[in-house]
């Protein structure tokens, strides 16, 4: 669709070639071999790294622009990966998913919800602090979780419900208080006192997690930032999209057009000027890290839990499968490791933290507790699961989706989880805004031809039942003999 509320039309030639190549995917699933990870130089010294995670909230990947520091330290000084998603697109799951490396249909977390169903013995902090690591973390942990958060050798967290950015709760080492500093500062001087301590046990590597609350609704910036210039707002053909027909029912029948967009445009512009705070919080990070000598011994990610939809077919939220909701920022830097600079587009995902840095660590998970992510460092793939489960009472439905980079087929369930109910595909190279549905856009002649249909809808039963990466996927663990196959 253009911007006059016109479809683009899909050449049939065109089509037939997409189809044809999904039919070859499910036919065979061969790795991708053009991109197998990020150039990997030699290891200065042979010692176990310091892993580093910053995790912002509610991120869209276009929206680094504004974080030039972060950029500098990452995009810079290490890999981005341009094509990052968050295989559950809402706050708890992925988290769960970044502290695991699973899928949210294997660690259990499926909604915001069900943080008590995580087994914490299956976590990253677990497995290093195991092996030696100290461990910390320094802002967000899991939603609704209440109490010490368990194999964290030091922690600041929110409590609870009570977050945001003036007047927070914070659980301290096990005491309460209220902070009325910006959070993003406070998170920021607690990882550099975190820092800090870790030096006074030199020999010890560690781990810490740096999880400030921005980009968050209600988005406060800081009182230094309120009226920081932002990029303009473009609006994309997929915020312009007025005819929504092809959608899932859900989606009709939202709107914002008039006051609605401007308010839109308002949380933007608010997000944006949280994200200030937050690029100084990684520069703080950084340089203090640097300053102690730590940067080269350290391995770094700065990443999402979910994206965040400005509009887009009408949406003003994460938890859809459209690509700004569940497409994140993913930047990655490991100095004297890996060759600074690089941008790769290969499909990359949050549960793919993990097993990188078990593979640089030398850790083995669990037979009980397979990793389903790939190493960033060795492994490719051809497609990624996306999953949503719908919460008691919420609006969107549950919904399994499968994304490569030429193509997205995504089922709607209904109240069991597994009768479809609706489903759509886009064919992604030509039709990168997802406008045109082909399986409901009322020309029977651009619909996937029914065997095709049959075999997209029969891997996805597959993949929502995976468990593991599959055994030639270095830095993870098979699944045991006798489990699902393989995840994508």
């Amino acid at each position: 669709m253009q911007g006059n509320g016109r479809r683009l039309p899909v050449p049939v030639r065109a089509l037939a070639v997409i189809l044809a190549t999904a039919a070859a995917v499910l036919a065979a699933q061969p790795p991708i071999p053009a991109q197998p990870g990020p150039s990997i130089l030699p290891p200065p010294v042979d010692t176990r790294p310091n892993v580093l995670i910053f995790i912002t909230d509610d991120q869209r990947a276009d929206s680094l622009n504004v974080m030039p520091r972060t950029r500098r330290w990452f995009a810079s000084g290490g890999v981005t990966f341009a094509n990052a998603y968050a295989t559950t697109p809402v706050c708890c799951p992925s988290r769960a998913s970044i502290m695991t490396g699973r899928y949210a249909h294997n660690h259990r977390v499926e909604t915001n919800g069900d943080v008590e169903q995580l087994d914490q013995r299956s976590t990253l902090q677990r497995y290093l602090q195991e092996a030696g690591y100290q461990t910390a973390i320094a802002g967000k942990y899991l939603n609704n979780w209440t109490g010490n958060p368990p194999h964290f050798d030091r922690w600041t967290i929110f409590e609870s419900k009570r977050a945001g950015y003036y007047g927070a709760i914070y659980n301290t080492g096990g005491d309460t208080q209220r902070v009325a500093t910006y959070s993003t500062d406070y998170v920021a001087a607690e990882s550099m006192r975190f820092l800090r301590a870790f030096e006074e046990r030199d020999d010890r590597p560690w781990l810490m997690y740096v999880a400030p609350y921005a980009p968050h609704a209600p988005q406060k910036p800081a009182r230094r930032h309120l009226d920081t210039s932002v990029p303009p707002w473009r609006l994309t053909p997929s915020v312009r999209e007025r005819d929504r027909t092809d959608k899932p029912p859900w989606v009709l029948g939202k709107r914002l057009y008039g006051e609605n967009l401007s308010r839109l445009r308002n949380t933007r512009a608010g997000q944006l000027r949280t994200l200030r705070a937050a690029d100084e919080l990684v520069n703080s990070v950084m340089k203090t890290l640097t300053n102690l000598g730590e940067d080269q011994r350290t391995m770094s990610f700065f990443l999402s839990d979910n994206g965040f939809l400005w509009g887009e077919h009408g949406l003003k939220q994460k938890q859809a499968p459209y690509t700004s909701s569940v497409r994140i920022p993913l930047l990655f830097r490991w100095p004297g490791h890996v060759a600074t600079g690089q941008t790769l587009t290969r499909p990359v995902a949050n549960i793919d933290v993990v097993p990188t840095v078990f593979q640089a660590v030398g850790v083995t998970p669990a037979p009980e507790y397979p990793v389903d992510g790939r190493s960033l460092l060795t492994s490719s793939r051809d497609r990624i699961l996306l999953e949503f489960h719908r919460r008691f009472g919420r609006p969107v439905p549950t919904w399994a989706s499968t994304r490569t980079e030429s193509y997205q087929y995504t089922e709607w369930y209904g109240d069991d989880g597994q009768t479809v109910e609706f489903r759509e595909y886009y064919n992604l190279a030509a039709d990168p805004w997802q406008l045109t549905n082909l399986l409901a856009d009322a020309d029977p002649s651009n619909d996937p031809p029914p065997d095709i249909q049959a075999q997209l809808s029969a891997q996805l039963v597959r993949d929502r039942e995976c468990v593991g990466a599959p055994e030639d996927s270095q830095g993870s663990q098979p699944p045991p003999s006798g489990t699902p196959s393989g995840c994508p």
